[in-house]
């Protein structure tokens, strides 16, 4: 019985640790996009990051144009029906100008984005090359940023909606200088969620 109870005790042990260890390299990955002013810093308040929220289009195309270094404009032309003129605007705006989206009627800005679709932005806005090229798009960006050590598994539903946290290690992880900042000090393990 001693034994049983001791394995149970290791065995949860183990997985509280390896959550906690992805919990730190989570907040690392906000705070290193923080620390290159693509997200706003929240590192004194990591709840504020709001990890576990899905993340609309718009949303995303803020993250998407800072991390393609994409210059933006202070004017919507409206190239979208239901774009409206607000702080979303412009970064769609030169996501669009830069070819990473494309030209519909509509953008549905406040859709949330799937997975599979920030993917294949985030491959656009940081010029990586897919590995694949079947008929199913989705699959492809997926298997390929998998094997770029991108994301940790392959999710098997293409369209369910991202989280924020799988978004903001998923483009740190683009970054050269990311692996270093992990090793680095500035941002500690101290630093948790509340």
């Amino acid at each position: 019985m001693k034994k049983l109870l001791s394995i149970i005790a290791i065995f949860a042990m183990t997985i509280v640790s390896v959550f906690a260890l992805s919990e730190s390299e989570q907040i690392k990955s906000w705070n290193f996009l923080a620390s290159k002013n693509f997200i706003k810093d929240s590192s004194s308040s990591p709840k504020d990051y709001r990890i576990s929220d899905n993340i609309t289009r718009k949303e995303t195309m803020k993250i998407i144009a800072n991390v393609a270094y994409l210059k933006t404009e202070n004017n919507c032309v409206w190239s979208f029906k239901d774009v409206v003129d607000d702080w979303g605007c412009k970064y769609i705006e030169a996501a669009l100008k830069a070819w990473i989206i494309s030209k519909n009627d509509k953008f549905r800005p406040d859709d949330n984005v799937t997975k599979a679709e920030f993917l294949k932005l985030l491959f656009k806005a940081r010029n990586l090359d897919k590995k694949y090229n079947t008929w199913v798009w989705q699959e492809d960006y997926m298997k390929s940023a998998y094997e770029l050590w991108l994301i940790d598994d392959i999710a098997s539903n293409y369209n369910s909606d991202a989280k924020r946290w799988r978004i903001f290690v998923a483009v740190a992880k683009t970054f050269p200088d990311y692996n270093e900042f992990l090793k680095s000090s500035f941002y500690s393990d101290e630093v948790k969620i509340k």
